[in-house]
């Protein structure tokens, strides 16, 4: 083995050991003994006894029950029933639900709402754009016909027999009156 070799693999060691190292649980078992694992502990070891939790650095693990006796709360005991009943605690009026039909209990059904109207709302919107370019387009080519008309183009209309006839002056003028009612009711 070549010498970067073997500095690569040192390097390499050092930076896994550290990460492994953040992976661990670390807690007190019932007969006294240190417990280190990389999955949590049993639900049957109080929090009290986790010493060190993934993600934290040792002893920064601060269960439940030290938060609550930090707050002065009354820390029930494994097995003992808690010496005084808890008072209920008055919420502050923002923090309150206003009522259970009104606030989805499902996270999942509140995205899935939000999605819904989200996607309704740009629907509606995706179809007033396209409503709003083929009025412009229809309005354009209207406009370009009456342009047309105006300055003397020749204009031919199929017949009742389908065969194709040029229009004469009056049907030209009341063509161009015609598509300027048109214009007025619909393009402005």
């Amino acid at each position: 083995m070549n010498r970067s070799s073997a500095l690569y693999l040192l390097v390499a060691a050092a930076v896994a050991v550290p990460g492994t190292a953040f992976s661990q649980w670390q807690w007190k078992d019932s007969t006294g003994r240190m417990v280190y694992s990389d999955v949590p502990p049993p639900p049957s070891v109080p929090d009290r006894a986790v010493i060190m939790a993934p993600g934290r650095a040792p002893g920064a693990y601060r269960p439940v029950e030290a938060d609550a006796a930090a707050k002065g709360d009354s820390i029930k005991a494994e097995g003992q029933p808690d010496a005084r009943p808890e008072a209920p605690r008055a919420r502050p009026a923002s923090a309150r639900v206003k009522d259970k039909t009104d606030a989805p209990a499902d996270p999942d059904q509140a995205f899935r709402e939000r999605r819904e109207a989200r996607l309704k709302a740009d629907l509606e919107a995706a179809t007033k754009e396209r409503e709003q370019l083929a009025r412009q387009t229809r309005c354009q080519e209207l406009s370009n016909y009456a342009t047309g008309l105006r300055e003397g183009m020749r204009v031919s209309k199929a017949g009742a027999d389908g065969a194709a006839h040029r229009l004469s002056g009056e049907e030209r003028e009341a063509e161009l009156a015609k598509m300027n009612d048109s214009i007025s009711q619909h393009c402005s």
